[in-house]
């Protein structure tokens, strides 16, 4: 099951979806998803497939996007100037390399850096914000940029793809949120038809750009409770020792708090029955199960369970290191735990609701 898992992951984040350019992604997995049942897509594009019949009800959902770039303008030598779309850290850019997404197709470019030799004192342990970074792709003037690239401003990019894999170990871009995406589809493979009540799964859109763009979707399904399946930043390696004991290969991780200080403010605090209901499932099946505080993380539950009569939510899902840069890690072993995790809250958080 892990080389199936591992070539589902490479395939998946193969796939270049920035938010708010999600397509390609969101028809392989509605390709996927329709052999279950009629998969409903809103008008922003979220996808979902609900399974079984009556109440209670269950939805789980993963985001189809990544971080990624918007060009902002094109320089008269050919340079491409950029806007961030999403967390993306400008400490990790220079001399990275980078794909622009034309009109026709995938352009190739590297973020321009000063050359060792010539590099002022002042700029060697210096992060250039986002309005400084030019990223070259061998134009040679601002009209060729759009007559032989086919740029313009306004086109989108992402990381260079990049995957490789150690062990149980896949080093690729966007494991945030293939991951989960992969996992859902993990859920609809081994759950089946329920045997009490409905379970959805959600596939939603714009989740690094703004957190809100699912709500159409999961105001009309209205379930008994949320359950979303994201990456969690693990902190495992040398400069994060301290920081909390989220580690790749030690299971899944249930946040019990997050909380995003920055612009609106929001987060998950899960309620005590699901959280309860949570930990049944691992311990049922013996899995290892983290258990996570995180500030500085918001996912697509912050907004979701504001609405109708309120929904309680839970975040659950994946170690992954290097969060939003250019190559994250995880460990497949956790992400088989995760799929192992999933099947069992679809019942028992269905058998918990306490209004049902």
């Amino acid at each position: 099951m892990m080389t199936g898992l591992i070539d589902d992951i490479l395939r998946l984040t193969a796939i270049p979806a920035p938010s708010g350019r999600e397509g390609a992604i969101a028809q392989i997995i509605r390709e996927r998803w329709q052999t279950f049942g009629v998969v409903n897509e809103d008008r922003l594009g979220n996808l979902s497939v609900t399974v079984g019949e009556g109440d209670p009800h269950v939805a789980f959902v993963a985001h189809l996007d990544e971080v990624g770039f918007v060009i902002r303008t094109i320089d008269e030598t050919g340079f491409i100037g950029l806007n961030r779309l999403g967390g993306i850290p400008e400490r990790v850019l220079a001399g990275q390399r980078i794909l622009l997404l034309g009109t026709d197709g995938p352009i190739a470019g590297v973020f321009a850096t000063y050359p060792h030799h010539f590099t002022p004192d002042a700029e060697k342990y210096r992060v250039r914000p986002i309005g400084d970074v030019w990223v070259d792709i061998g134009a040679t003037d601002k009209q060729a940029v759009t007559d032989e690239f086919g740029l313009r401003v306004g086109d989108f990019g992402v990381y260079e793809r990049h995957a490789h894999v150690a062990g149980d170990r896949v080093f690729a871009n966007a494991l945030d949120d293939r991951l989960g995406l992969a996992a859902l589809s993990g859920l609809l493979d081994r759950a089946g038809t329920p045997a009490a009540g409905r379970v959805s799964v959600i596939a939603s859109v714009q989740e690094e750009f703004s957190i809100r763009a699912l709500v159409p979707t999961v105001r009309r399904l209205d379930p008994d409770a949320l359950v979303v399946v994201d990456v969690s930043p693990a902190t495992d390696t040398p400069e994060m020792a301290g920081h909390s004991d989220i580690a790749l290969g030690a299971g899944p991780v249930m946040n019990l708090h997050s909380f995003h200080g920055r612009g609106t403010l929001g987060g998950v605090l899960p309620p005590e029955w699901l959280v309860a209901a949570t930990e049944a499932s691992a311990a049922a099946a013996d899995i290892p199960l983290q258990r996570a505080s995180v500030v500085g993380v918001i996912t697509d539950g912050a907004f979701a369970l504001h609405l109708n009569d309120g929904i309680p939510t839970i975040e659950v899902g994946v170690a992954v290191r290097y969060t939003h840069c250019p190559v994250e890690v995880c460990s497949i072993r956790d992400l088989e735990w995760l799929m192992d995790l999933l099947v069992g809250m679809s019942g028992e958080i269905a058998g918990a609701v306490p209004w049902r």
